[in-house]
């Protein structure tokens, strides 16, 4: 734990996730009927990082994967070497076994005051519990600490860069043993830990450094496809994600919510739901490089597909894409990955279908063709 004792594992795996709606969007048109198909599900096992590894003879699944390259990326974007992200994954390790934290604030040693304040926490996308003070992500850095605010320290682009302002800080960090440039930067109470995990460490980012120092700044939102596209037949239709729909299509909270969110875990996969050529390949938002919030206009990184006839589909608040504007796809081909960036307070995938330029529901626009939104993927369905 970065302030006091080392960080504990998770207690249980999940996220959480809230989502707000977008600007308002023109009204809906009545539905076209289609030729019903046998629904494609996808896959649940894959993210950003993959479908997941073992490194150092140690099984990563596909989030942890994502967020290894999450801290990745933030070092080479920030043009430390590669030693710099080296230091850091052996300590996110350690401190959460590369896990984005919540904390509920029931440890003993806080007031009522910070543990209230520790548990909003739980209001940002995460993957399982920690509980140690007031702890929290991969890091599990200390908000009573001064390593941020709550919100900020729930983002995985600000915990990243908030340790490297500490590491750079360390004389010698380049030099002295990476158990140490740790422990100076965490002040844990069991700081020799670190050191256990530096082969992983040093595999990891073997991994992952090649592809993070490949990103251009103008072009952040595109990155490698990590997960194999969905089989599809010809003509069918699939599901976007696996994710839970969180919030429908229609009047919301006094504006149109012209799609609807499907809410997973971050860097989870997105697929096109036809086959069709890419529009749009872009960050539509001021900045897409860490999540938005609601003072921020726009859908974030964002694929647009043109699938003929007048029929468009949108997938917004992407961590990424992976594909390029006028490149043709098939039904099932991965776009990008899972986020919260642009107009969201959440990791989810908002999916809109929209004909001639008007939205229509996207729910029984693919019931139609043999696609069940309402049903949780992940649940066998």
């Amino acid at each position: 734990m970065a302030g006091t004792d080392a960080g504990r594992t998770a207690l249980a795996a999940g996220v959480a996730v809230f989502v707000l709606p977008l600007l308002a969007m023109s009204t809906v048109l009545l539905l076209l009927g289609g030729a019903a198909s046998s629904e494609t599900h996808p896959d649940t096992t894959c993210g950003a990082g993959g479908t997941g590894a073992t490194v150092a003879g140690i099984a990563l699944d596909a989030v942890q994967m994502g967020h290894a390259r999450t801290i990745a990326d933030v070092a080479a974007a920030r043009g430390l070497p590669a030693h710099a992200a080296t230091v850091a994954l052996a300590t996110a390790w350690q401190e959460s076994r590369l896990r984005m934290l919540a904390n509920d604030g029931s440890s003993l040693e806080l007031t009522a005051e910070q543990a209230a304040v520790t548990a909003t926490s739980l209001s940002y996308a995460h993957d399982g519990l920690g509980f140690d003070h007031d702890s929290v992500n991969t890091f599990q850095q200390r908000w009573m600490a001064g390593w941020g605010t709550v919100a900020q320290l729930m983002d995985p682009v600000y915990a990243a860069e908030a340790f490297y302002t500490r590491l750079v800080d360390v004389p010698d960090w380049e030099t002295i043993p990476l158990t140490q440039a740790a422990q100076a930067v965490q002040i844990s109470a069991a700081g020799g830990a670190y050191a256990r995990w530096e082969p992983l460490a040093q595999q990891l980012t073997a991994m992952l450094w090649p592809a993070s120092q490949a990103v251009d700044a103008d072009t952040a939102g595109a990155v490698d496809g990590g997960c194999p596209g969905l089989s599809v037949p010809d003509g069918a239709w699939a599901r976007p994600s696996a994710g839970v729909l969180t919030s429908g299509f229609g009047p919301r909270w006094g504006s149109q919510h012209a799609g609807v969110d499907l809410a997973g875990p971050r860097g989870s996969p997105v697929y096109a739901a036809a086959a069709g050529t890419v529009l749009t390949a872009a960050c539509t938002s001021a900045f897409c490089d860490r999540d938005g919030g609601l003072d921020l206009a726009g859908y974030g990184n964002l694929v647009e597909l043109n699938h003929g006839d007048g029929v468009t589909t949108r997938y917004a608040h992407l961590s990424g894409y992976t594909v390029t504007p006028g490149q043709q796809v098939p039904a099932g081909a991965l776009l990008g990955f899972q986020g919260s960036t642009g107009n969201s307070t959440g990791v989810h995938l908002h999916f809109e279908v929209r004909l001639d330029g008007a939205p229509v529901d996207p729910v029984p626009w693919l019931a139609e063709r043999g696609v069940d939104l309402s049903v949780h993927a992940g649940a066998g369905a």
